[in-house]
């Protein structure tokens, strides 16, 4: 075994050749690297007003090869599903049909901010939904207070959280500055959100967030993109508050024909090792709408280059790529028997 196994993993069946078969087939292979089983996208967005399907369809045509065995879409309320499927009205009949046919998708129920109501709620969950889906920015645009998702009319929904020990896919903060790496403009949503007198700050909407994850133990509150803060302030997070995690999308990234610096890498796979079991892999990718241009794909790409440049041992891998997802939203586990033997 190499004495630098720790730093540059193999893939398990490299020592397995070692003695399988008496050891015939020793040395083949000898450069193999952990690689994911699966990738499970926990972040996806249902982008098209129509003909969903088919945009669906098309992009596992192709992902398929970058080994995606699901997709969760976090779109599934009412209104912004409403033609997704048919070109008519929503059904949440239709989409459990749809899911129960296509193990390539699950969906999370998504409220907004002005439906706290559970009975919707309940009635998601019947129909196949595997948690839920929140976004703050909502209050930032709106000029409304950070903390509403704290008001009482909140605590129903929160309690069938806590009850029935269900997910949360929550985008809670929003970075000021620009982002030209992964394409983010200069005061997204906190623009608009200074016109209507909005004082607050990320800080404010992050403890917010924190003092529901608290009060509801066994709920697990997945915050998307990191929360847009750094690695010691997420090791900060993670070790007070056990129910937290997050997602890898848009911070999680590395262009097309860059390699992380070593030190860079370094501290990120120190954390990502650390905490294997509270992140899932996401990419915050629009499916349908302009779909198939080849930003978006390199946009998937870029999401599982970051991962793989870690240089993750196997078994941490396949926690961050599909085990976690698999195990927080309850999905039958990816398998050769569902998705087949995938080359590469």
């Amino acid at each position: 075994m190499n004495e630098n196994e720790d730093l540059f993993p193999h893939s398990p069946d490299v020592f397995e050749r070692e003695t399988e078969d008496g050891g015939f087939s020793k040395g083949w292979g000898l450069h193999f690297q952990p690689s994911e089983r699966y990738w499970i996208d926990c972040h996806n967005h249902a982008s098209a007003k129509t003909g969903f399907m088919k945009a669906f369809n098309e992009w596992f045509d192709w992902a398929i090869g970058c080994r995606l065995a699901k997709a969760i879409i976090v779109d599934g309320h009412p209104k912004t599903l409403k033609n997704a499927f048919s070109g008519d009205p929503f059904s949440y009949d239709e989409l459990s049909e749809t899911i129960k046919d296509d193990k390539r998708m699950a969906f999370l129920y998504a409220p907004g901010v002005d439906t706290p109501d559970v009975e919707p709620l309940i009635d998601a969950l019947k129909y196949g939904a595997k948690g839920l889906k929140l976004w703050s920015p909502t209050f930032i645009i709106e000029g409304r207070p950070y903390d509403e998702f704290e008001y009482p009319k909140w605590e129903a929904v929160f309690k069938v959280v806590n009850d029935k020990e269900l997910p949360i896919l929550w985008h809670v903060t929003q970075r000021m500055t620009k982002s030209p790496y992964t394409g983010g403009a200069l005061h997204a949503y906190w623009s608009e959100g200074w016109k209507k007198g909005v004082k607050y700050t990320n800080e404010d909407l992050l403890q917010s967030f924190l003092r529901v994850a608290r009060a509801y133990p066994k709920g697990h509150f997945i915050g998307a993109h990191q929360h847009y803060v750094g690695w010691d302030r997420l090791e900060q997070i993670f070790e007070e508050y056990p129910n937290t995690y997050i997602d890898t999308s848009v911070g999680c990234f590395v262009r097309w024909g860059d390699s992380m610096y070593p030190e860079d890498q370094k501290r990120i796979r120190d954390f990502f090792i650390k905490y294997s079991d509270r992140i899932l892999f996401g990419t915050d990718t629009g499916i349908g709408k302009n779909a198939h241009q080849e930003t978006l794909r390199l946009g998937l790409m870029g999401h599982i280059r970051f991962i793989r440049q870690l240089n993750l041992p196997y078994n941490d891998l396949q926690k961050i790529a599909h085990q976690n997802a698999e195990r927080l939203f309850r999905l039958e586990p990816s398998s050769d028997v569902r998705m087949g033997n995938m080359r590469p």
